[in-house]
């Protein structure tokens, strides 16, 4: 397999491209002198090692497209900070030419107006590596057109340790009853707690407590997508055993309701809890900052709830905006990052930080190792956010404004009712995509 030295060294030499012949983005670009820089905001990766592959990779791209250093604007950017800063650049029309996000806000930006559509380029990947997985697919495209370019998919897996639980002869729980007594059995507060849950008011939350709804036989929307189906029995018991979490068993640390994105993060990583629900930013930045924790730390099913065990599977996009100038610059860098022997540099190299959205990526040696074991069965199994709907517009409204976040902020700070903020939740999702449907 190429470093991404060996990679690199090719800049000026040769493409890296998803096509066999010269690149319309080295074809195309008779400009005058550059008028605007290509700016580029990129969510920091959480794990170290990918935010250096990706910069290395964004600038070995502009050698190559005759771009100078002084006309790029590369920003790498605290995740919990990108989604105001970037609404605020959106209001004052000088957004970033490219940025990446999480399933749903493609759709919710794209509803607004303001992303270039990229439907060659999708197709041109639809053609590499086995194709795209279909799970990538519903959160760029609209009406046939795509708005966003794939990037990646990330099983939400239970990250665990597992030197504490062989220490103690304790076998991963199975269910989420088991899952409390597991932890309550193995914590040790203040210093180590349980269940590193977020609970803060960021996409986190909503992520992982949807996770759990899934489990007892909740959902958001009916797969209709315009039922709104949040309020049920199935969602009452979720977050009534999420309250229990909390405040019962106390095997929450409680300053997890203050948690952005983070937060999880860092509590794992600096030992505090025993498990977090996470995508595996954790495990991979673990590669460089604990290399004994890296060792010892597992990536698990999701243990089960009444109506069985799923993972959250979220997608993530690159999506390039109108409010730009020179557009194909910023096409062509997603273009480059995107082609698989630079993805896999990426990938690799970065210690499965994400999987790659195109199948036939999990043929490689690097998925095979046993800690990815469990991998395969997650993404058949997973679901995004509003499964058995599909994402869309009103869905990564839903998201991006926390209603999930709120709706356990109601009962974990305020003290309400399940029930009355599992209504109030509902009826908010029902406003939301009411609107979306009238427009």
């Amino acid at each position: 397999m190429p470093t991404r030295r060996e990679i690199l060294k090719q800049a000026g030499k040769t493409a890296t491209v998803l096509t066999t012949t010269a690149p319309w983005w080295l074809v195309r670009r008779a400009h005058a002198a550059r008028q605007a820089k290509l700016v580029v905001w990129n969510p920091a990766a959480l794990a170290p090692q990918v935010d250096r592959i990706m910069q290395e990779q964004c600038y070995a791209y502009a050698k190559q497209a005759g771009i100078k250093e002084s006309e790029i604007d590369y920003q790498i950017i605290g995740g919990p900070q990108l989604v105001p800063k970037l609404v605020a650049a959106l209001e004052a029309r000088n957004p970033p030419d490219i940025t990446r996000l999480i399933g749903g806000y493609v759709q919710l930006y794209r509803a607004q107006g303001h992303l270039l559509e990229v439907t060659d380029l999708v197709n041109k990947m639809q053609k590499l590596q086995g194709g795209l997985f279909p799970v990538s697919m519903p959160s760029v495209m609209h009406q046939g057109k795509a708005y966003g370019v794939p990037q990646s998919i990330s099983p939400w897996p239970l990250v665990t340790r597992l030197d504490l639980l062989e220490a103690a002869k304790v076998e991963p729980p199975k269910t989420w009853d088991e899952f409390v007594e597991v932890c309550k059995k193995l914590q040790k507060p203040p210093k180590l707690t349980g269940f590193g849950l977020c609970l803060g008011l960021q996409t986190d939350t909503d992520n992982n407590v949807m996770n759990m709804i899934w489990s007892y036989g909740g959902k958001l929307v009916e797969a209709d997508n315009k039922t709104v189906a949040l309020h049920s029995k199935g969602t009452i018991a979720a977050v009534q055993m999420i309250a229990d979490m909390f405040n019962k068993h106390k095997i929450i640390p409680k300053g997890a309701i203050a948690w952005d994105n983070t937060g999880n993060n860092k509590a794992y990583q600096s030992r505090q809890v025993i498990f977090v629900l996470n995508p595996t930013s954790i495990y991979a930045h673990l590669a460089d900052s604990d290399k004994e924790l890296y060792k010892f730390t597992g990536l698990l099913p999701v243990p089960a709830g009444p109506a069985g065990a799923v993972e959250e599977l979220s997608t993530a996009e690159w999506l390039l905006f109108k409010h730009n100038p020179y557009p194909e610059v910023a096409k062509g860098l997603a273009e480059y990052w995107m082609a698989p022997e630079n993805l896999k540099v990426m990938i690799e190299e970065g210690d499965g930080r994400w999987g790659p959205p195109y199948k036939n990526m999990y043929d490689s040696q690097f998925w095979k190792r046993p800690v990815f074991e469990h991998w395969r069965v997650m993404l058949e199994r997973g679901r995004q956010f509003p499964s058995p709907g599909t994402t869309n517009a009103a869905s990564g409204e839903v998201l991006a404004t926390f209603v999930i976040g709120r709706m356990m902020h109601r009962v974990l700070v305020e003290s309400w009712n399940v029930e009355k903020a599992v209504v109030e939740a509902h009826q908010k999702v029902v406003e939301i995509y009411k609107r979306h449907q009238a427009g």
